[in-house]
């Protein structure tokens, strides 16, 4: 142990772990901190602007854990971060925290950061996926996306979110009703089929 590590404060010595190029170190580092609960919103929220993406990543995720109202701008703005991982992650933080604007970050997000032992599905498709009625106007628009896994991904939340509601609980038929959307068939047949669920939605 050095001078500096001798005269460092727990906390300084815990958040000098979590910067740790060592993932492991930086790992325990960061269960630490979830640990300490509210008393580590502070370092994690310095955490949130280190130049290193993976960093900034972990801070989103121990924040997430930690759910302190206190990060919630600074989990919105970093849902506007420069890498896709620290973006999604921080769009599903600010959900457990219940903001408002979380909805809309989540659905920016989601193509951010697939999960990759479930493709086609990613970190900001689950919440959407748990979500009610008012997920709707936010993703049926994407259902005419020019990306075919952004598409795939819609159609997914949709089918998850209107199973749960009254009106689609026989899941087929209304899919039918609606034109038999398929987030990979021709353009204008998914497109039709897209302006009817639009249409669905606004009765």
């Amino acid at each position: 142990m050095n001078n500096q590590d001798a005269t460092a404060t727990p906390m300084e010595q815990i958040k000098a772990r979590l910067y740790s190029t060592d993932q492991d170190t930086s790992a325990l580092a960061l269960g630490e901190l979830i640990r300490l609960g509210k008393k580590a919103t502070p370092i994690l929220l310095e955490a949130l602007t280190n130049p290193n993406p993976r960093t900034r990543r972990l801070a989103a995720e121990g924040l997430s854990e930690i759910a302190d109202p206190a990060s919630a701008d600074a989990l919105f703005q970093a849902t506007h971060d420069t890498n896709p991982e620290v973006r999604a992650r921080a769009a599903t933080a600010l959900h457990q925290l219940g903001d408002k604007r979380s909805l809309s970050a989540l659905v920016a997000t989601l193509d951010d950061y697939p999960d990759i032992l479930h493709n086609p599905y990613t970190a900001s498709m689950y919440p959407l996926m748990r979500g009610g009625k008012e997920v709707l106007p936010l993703v049926i628009p994407l259902l005419q996306a020019p990306n075919d896994l952004t598409r795939e991904r819609a159609f997914l939340i949709v089918k998850a979110v209107v199973s749960k509601l009254p009106q689609g609980q026989d899941w087929n038929q209304l899919w039918q009703s609606l034109g038999s959307y398929d987030p990979a068939g021709q353009k204008a047949e998914r497109d039709k089929a897209a302006q009817k669920w639009q249409e669905w939605l606004s009765k």
